[in-house]
C-alpha cells in the first residue's frame, strides 16, 4: 500500500504516546513518504514524538479521518495530538483511538456522509461515524485503553448525553445505582457506596449545602462532553471517596477545527402534573492562527425548565403494646393494656400503626449552565487554558399533606370492630377512634449557584519533560426557606387496611365531613430561612519524566494544596400559633394516585396560592415581623489538605505485554468545625397562642489533624490485541461532610397543636472519624469489535469507621419547665463494614446481520454487591444491616437500533430492594427499606439533515409504584407516584 505525503487512511488503531508532551503538540503537516502503512504510521510516530505500540493494518479507499464530522487528515491529527480526539486520557501515559475508514463503497450502519470541514464536498466513500454508535466507540476505547478500571459516557453530539439527566445517564454504567428526588435522579452509589468524589475537568465541584459533592440533579446535561468514571484510585488522582470519581468533561475550543455552532430548543410533558417545561441549549465555537499563536474560544449555554408532581400514601409509625405488668401485678403501660384486652390479644405480641394519611407535592425545577473556555497555543510547546464554568439551580416544592396520627401516644381502637393481624402481631386491619388529625400546607425553595474559575498550562518543557500546573477557585451558595401552615383537630374514626392491595385504604370520617370548616380548631406557621457560603481554593503542579528505559517508561510526580471552607446560617424554626384560622381552600382528591386505591376524599387546607408568596403569607396570618438570624444559628467548617504523590509507569514486551503503574499518595488533613447547641422554649400569650420565646445556646467546637498514606497499584496484561486482564489493589479515604460534622443541633419546643406527634431533630457529630478503605480490584475485558465488548470486573472493599445513620431518644426540657422525647438523628462511625461483588457487561451492534437488522444493537450489565455492617448503637441494640442506598442486585437492559438517519433506544433499569436510613423515626430502631424498582425509558431520533435533528424522549414509561417499608414488609411506609415525562427536542449541528 503506498500513501500520498499529506493523506492516509487510518484503520481502528491504538496509539499509545509514552512522552505526554506530544499531546500537546500543535496542529501541523507531517511528511509522509510513500510507503507501507505500517512505515507510514512509525514515520508519523517519531516527527510527532510518538511511540507507536500496536497499529492495526490499513485498507485501501479514500484516505481521510473522521471523528466528529468529515475532517482533513491534518485536522484530524491535530485533535487526535492535541489531545482532544477521541480519547484525552489524563492520568499516565496518554493514549489515542482512530475512526475507521473502511475504504469506498464500505457500508457501517448509522454512518452518515457529510461535507469535509475546510475542503468541499465529501467524496461518497467518506465514512463518517456519529450518533450512537460514535458514542460507543469513543466510550469503550476509553475502557479499553485506561491505565484504571474507567467507565465512561460520551456525547459524540454536542448537547446530547445518553439521558436528558446526568444521574439517570449514569445508572446505565455497570456498578452504579441512582437514588431519585421527586422522579428524577439527585445522586448515586458506585458499587455500594455513597461516598463519590465529583470533578470538573479533573479539579473540584461541590454543592454547597454541606456535602462534599455536586448534587447531580443541579448541572444541565447539555453542557458535557462526557463524563469518566474512575472505579479505583491511583496516585495522582486526588483523594475523598470510597467508591470512585466522578469526573464531568466540558468541551474546549480547540476540539473543533474551526467555527462550531449547535443549539437544541426542547418542550416537555409531565403527565401526572399535566404542564409543559423548556429547555435550550447553545454552543459556539471557533479557533485562529494568530501572530501570538493559536487562540480558541468557546462558549455555552443551557436552560432547563422541569416540573414535578408526587402523590404519597403514608402508614407510620408502628409501636408495639406494652402489655408488661410491674411487681405489684400492675401493667406499666395502662393504655396499651386495655387496648390489647379489647383487641382479645393479651398475651400475643401486638403491633399497631398510629396513623396514616396522604400529600400532594408540586415543584419546579429550572437549570441555568454556562462555560466559557478560552485557549491559547503560542507554540508547539506550551498550551494555556482559561475556563468559567456556572451553574444556576432553583428548585422549589409546594404540598398538601392531610394525615390522622396519635404520635407517640396511645392510639383507640373502636370497640365492636373487627381488626385482622398477621403471625407475627403486626396489624393489617382495622378501625381507630378519636385520632388527632394534622392537615399541613407547606412551601420549600432552595437555590445554589456554584461558579468554577480555573486555569491550566501545559509545558513540555523537554523532548522528555512535561509540565502542567492548576490554579482553581470554586464559589458556592446555597439560599433556602422553608414554611409551614398548619392545621389540628381531631376526627371521628380512621380506618386502615396496609396488605389489602398493592395501595392501602385509609377511610378518614368526621361528623359533617372533612370539608367542614369547624373540624378545624386550631393552627401554627413554622418559618425558617437558611443560607450557606462555601469557597475552595486549590492549586496543583505535576511533572512528569518520560524514562523509557525499558522496563520504566516514566515518573510521575506532583503537589496539591487545597482550602476550603464552609459557613451557614439558619433562623431555625420560627414557631407562632393561630388566634383564629384563616379562610381555607378545598382540596380535590379526585385526581390523587392516579384514581387509584381506596382513600378518603376531598379536605380543607390553607391555599397553595398563598402559601407560595411568602409576603402574603404572612399577611394572611396577621404575621408582621421575619425570623432573625441569630449569631447562635452559625456553623462553620475548613478543610486544608496538603497533598503529594508519586508514581511509576512501567510496561513490558513479548508475547503478553504487561504495563501499569505503581505510586503513593500522602495527605495531610487538618479541620475544624464550630457551632452552638440551641433550645428555644414557647411563650403562652394572653390570647392563648404561643409563640417563640428567647433561645439558650452554648457554643460547640471541635478540630482534627491526622496524615494519611496512600498506596495504589494497576496492572494489565494484554493476552492479544482484543483480550485483557487488570488487576488493581490501593487504598484510600473519604472524609465525613461538612453535614455530618456539623455540631450544632437546634431544638424547638414543639407547639400545642404538635405535642401528639412525633418529635424529630437533627445534628451531625464533630468526632467523626475518616473512613478508610482497603481495595482489590479485577477484571476481564474481551473487545471482539469497534463497539463490541465483553467484560466481567470483580471488587472487594474493607471499610473501617464506617459512617452510619442512627437515632436516639433525648429527654428535652426547656426553660418553661415542659418536656418531651426528641428522636434525634445523629451519625456514628461504627466498626468495619464490607463491600464485595462483581460486574457483568456486553455491548455490540449486530452488524453481521442482513439489510435493515444490522442497525440492531445491544448493552446490558448485571451488578451484584453484598455488604454489611453493624447499624450505629445510638439507640437499641445493635443490628447487621447492608450499608444505606445500596442494592444487591441491579441490572440494565437497552436495546438500541441505529440505521441511517434512524436511532431508536428502549432502556430498562432495575435494582433490588435497598436500605434507606439504617434507623427511621417510629420503627422500633429498624432500617427503612425501599422495595425493588425498574424503569422503562425510550428515546427515538431521526437525522432530517445531517444538520439538523429531531428526538422525541420518554421517562417512566411503566409509571412504576414506588414503595417502601419499616424493616419487615408487613409494616407499609410510603407508596407514591411520580410524573411521566415525554420531551419533543430540535437539534441544529454547523
Amino acid at each position: 500500500m503506498h500513501y500520498s505525503a499529506t493523506k492516509f487512511l487510518l484503520a481502528t488503531a491504538a496509539i499509545a504516546v509514552a512522552t505526554p508532551a506530544a499531546a500537546y503538540a500543535q496542529q501541523r503537516q507531517f511528511d509522509i513518504p510513500s510507503q507501507s502503512a505500517g512505515s507510514a504510521i512509525s514515520a508519523l510516530g517519531r516527527q510527532a514524538g510518538v511511540q507507536i505500540i500496536a497499529a492495526r493494518s490499513f485498507t485501501r479507499g479514500k484516505k481521510s479521518v473522521a471523528i466528529k464530522g468529515a475532517m482533513t487528515v491534518e485536522q484530524a491529527l491535530a485533535r487526535i495530538l492535541s489531545g482532544t480526539g477521541l480519547i484525552a486520557q489524563r492520568n499516565g501515559p496518554q493514549t489515542f483511538v482512530v475512526v475507521e475508514d473502511q475504504g469506498a463503497g464500505a457500508q457501517d450502519a448509522g454512518n452518515a456522509t457529510a461535507p469535509q470541514e475546510g475542503t468541499g464536498t465529501a467524496d461518497a466513500s467518506d465514512i463518517v461515524v456519529t450518533g450512537v454508535r460514535a458514542s460507543l466507540r469513543s466510550a469503550q476505547s476509553i475502557k479499553q485503553n485506561s491505565s484504571q478500571v474507567v467507565d465512561s459516557i460520551v456525547a459524540e453530539d454536542i448537547g446530547k448525553l445518553p439521558d436528558r439527566n446526568i444521574a439517570e445517564a449514569l445508572q446505565r454504567i455497570p456498578g452504579i445505582q441512582v437514588q431519585r428526588s421527586y422522579g428524577e435522579g439527585s445522586s448515586v452509589a458506585i458499587r455500594g457506596l455513597t461516598q463519590v468524589r465529583t470533578e470538573l475537568n479533573g479539579r473540584d465541584i461541590f454543592t454547597a449545602s454541606g456535602g462534599n459533592q455536586l448534587s447531580l440533579e443541579d448541572i444541565p446535561s447539555e453542557l458535557l462532553a462526557g463524563i469518566d468514571v474512575y472505579k479505583n484510585p491511583s496516585a495522582d488522582l486526588v483523594e475523598d471517596q470510597l467508591s470512585g470519581t466522578i469526573n464531568f468533561r466540558t468541551r474546549k475550543p480547540l476540539d473543533f477545527a474551526g467555527f462550531k455552532a449547535a443549539a437544541s430548543l426542547t418542550q416537555s410533558y409531565f403527565e401526572l402534573s399535566d404542564k409543559t417545561r423548556p429547555s435550550g441549549s447553545l454552543l459556539l465555537s471557533d479557533r485562529w492562527d494568530t501572530p501570538i499563536g493559536e487562540i480558541g474560544v468557546l462558549a455555552s449555554l443551557s436552560y432547563q425548565k422541569t416540573t414535578f408532581r408526587q402523590d404519597r400514601v403514608s402508614t407510620e409509625p408502628f409501636f408495639t403494646l406494652d402489655q408488661s405488668l410491674g411487681a405489684d401485678g400492675t401493667p406499666n403501660n395502662p393504655q396499651d393494656y386495655a387496648s390489647a384486652t379489647a383487641l382479645g390479644r393479651l398475651g400475643q405480641v401486638t403491633t399497631l400503626p398510629h396513623g396514616a394519611g396522604v400529600g400532594k407535592v408540586y415543584g419546579d425545577r429550572r437549570r441555568l449552565g454556562t462555560d466559557v473556555s478560552v485557549q491559547w497555543r503560542p507554540s508547539d510547546t506550551l498550551e494555556l487554558t482559561g475556563e468559567v464554568f456556572r451553574n444556576d439551580y432553583k428548585f422549589k416544592f409546594y404540598d398538601y399533606i392531610f394525615f390522622a396520627s396519635a404520635g407517640s401516644n396511645p392510639i383507640t381502637p373502636l370497640a365492636g370492630t373487627p381488626f385482622t393481624f398477621g403471625e407475627n402481631g403486626d396489624f393489617q386491619s382495622g378501625t381507630f377512634t378519636n385520632v388527632p388529625i394534622g392537615d399541613y400546607t407547606s412551601y420549600g425553595a432552595r437555590r445554589s449557584r456554584t461558579t468554577d474559575y480555573s486555569l491550566n498550562a501545559k509545558w513540555k518543557a523537554t523532548d522528555q519533560l512535561t509540565v502542567t500546573a492548576d490554579l482553581q477557585h470554586v464559589k458556592a451558595t446555597t439560599k433556602g426557606m422553608r414554611t409551614i401552615v398548619g392545621l389540628s383537630g381531631t376526627v371521628d374514626t380512621l380506618y386502615e387496611n396496609i396488605l389489602g392491595g398493592r395501595t392501602p385504604t385509609i377511610h378518614i370520617t368526621a361528623p359533617n365531613g372533612l370539608t367542614d370548616p369547624a373540624l378545624y380548631t386550631s393552627g401554627f406557621f413554622l418559618d425558617n430561612f437558611y443560607e450557606t457560603k462555601a469557597t475552595d481554593t486549590a492549586a496543583r503542579l505535576d511533572a512528569e519524566y518520560a524514562v523509557d528505559a525499558g522496563f520504566l517508561k516514566s515518573i510521575k510526580a506532583g503537589f496539591r494544596f487545597a482550602n476550603r471552607k464552609n459557613r451557614t446560617i439558619d433562623t431555625g424554626y420560627r414557631y407562632t400559633g393561630m388566634s383564629s384560622i384563616p379562610d381555607l381552600a378545598t382540596v380535590d382528591q379526585s385526581d390523587f394516585f392516579y384514581g387509584k386505591g381506596d382513600l378518603f376524599g376531598d379536605f380543607l387546607a390553607f391555599p397553595l396560592a398563598t402559601i407560595v408568596n411568602y409576603d402574603a403569607t404572612l399577611d394572611t396570618l396577621g404575621i408582621t415581623t421575619r425570623p432573625e438570624y441569630l449569631p447562635s444559628g452559625v456553623n462553620t467548617a475548613r478543610l486544608e489538605t496538603y497533598a503529594g504523590y508519586a508514581a511509576a509507569f512501567f510496561g513490558t514486551e513479548g508475547a503478553i505485554p504487561i504495563d501499569g503503574n505503581i505510586g503513593v499518595r500522602v495527605i495531610r488533613t487538618q479541620q475544624d468545625v464550630a457551632g452552638f447547641y440551641q433550645q428555644t422554649s414557647l411563650v403562652d400569650l394572653p390570647d392563648g397562642t404561643q409563640v417563640s420565646g428567647p433561645v439558650s445556646f452554648n457554643p460547640v467546637s471541635s478540630d482534627q489533624d491526622y496524615t494519611s498514606v496512600l498506596p495504589s497499584l494497576n496492572l494489565r496484561a494484554r493476552i492479544t490485541d482484543k483480550l485483557q486482564v487488570r488487576l488493581a489493589a490501593s487504598m484510600n479515604i473519604a472524609r465525613p461532610s461538612f453535614s455530618q460534622l456539623n455540631p450544632s443541633l437546634t431544638i424547638i419546643q414543639p407547639g400545642r397543636e404538635q405535642e401528639d406527634e412525633l418529635h424529630n431533630a437533627s445534628g451531625g457529630n464533630p468526632e467523626l472519624k475518616p473512613m478508610k478503605s482497603k481495595n482489590v480490584d479485577a477484571s476481564v475485558e474481551w473487545y471482539f469489535s469497534r463497539t463490541g465488548s465483553l467484560t466481567l470486573a470483580g471488587f472487594y472493599k474493607r471499610i473501617s469507621n464506617y459512617i452510619q445513620t442512627g437515632i436516639a431518644d433525648r429527654d428535652i426540657t426547656f426553660d418553661n419547665g415542659r418536656s418531651f422525647v426528641f428522636s434525634v438523628t445523629s451519625y456514628d462511625n461504627v466498626a468495619t463494614a464490607k463491600v464485595k461483588g462483581f460486574e457483568v457487561a456486553y455491548q455490540q451492534f449486530f452488524d453481521f446481520l442482513p439489510g435493515l437488522l444490522s442497525g440492531l444493537g445491544m448493552q446490558a450489565n448485571f451488578t451484584y454487591v453484598d455488604s454489611s455492617a453493624p447499624g450505629p448503637a445510638i439507640s437499641g441494640p445493635p443490628i447487621n444491616v447492608p450499608l444505606e442506598l445500596l442494592s444487591k442486585y441491579n441490572y440494565n437492559l437497552v436495546g438500541m437500533y441505529e440505521k441511517g438517519p434512524l436511532s431508536l433506544r428502549l432502556a430498562y433499569n432495575w435494582r433490588s430492594k435497598y436500605v434507606e436510613t439504617t434507623a427511621g423515626t417510629g420503627s422500633g430502631n429498624l432500617p427503612i427499606f425501599d422495595k425493588p424498582f425498574g424503569q422503562l425509558d425510550a428515546s427515538m431520533s431521526y437525522n432530517v439533515t445531517p444538520n439538523f435533528a429531531l428526538t422525541i424522549d420518554a421517562v417512566n414509561l411503566t409509571n412504576t409504584l414506588r414503595e417502601n417499608y419499616f424493616g419487615i414488609e408487613s409494616r407499609p411506609r410510603e407508596s407514591l407516584y411520580v410524573d411521566r415525562r415525554i420531551s419533543g427536542s430540535v437539534r441544529i449541528n454547523f
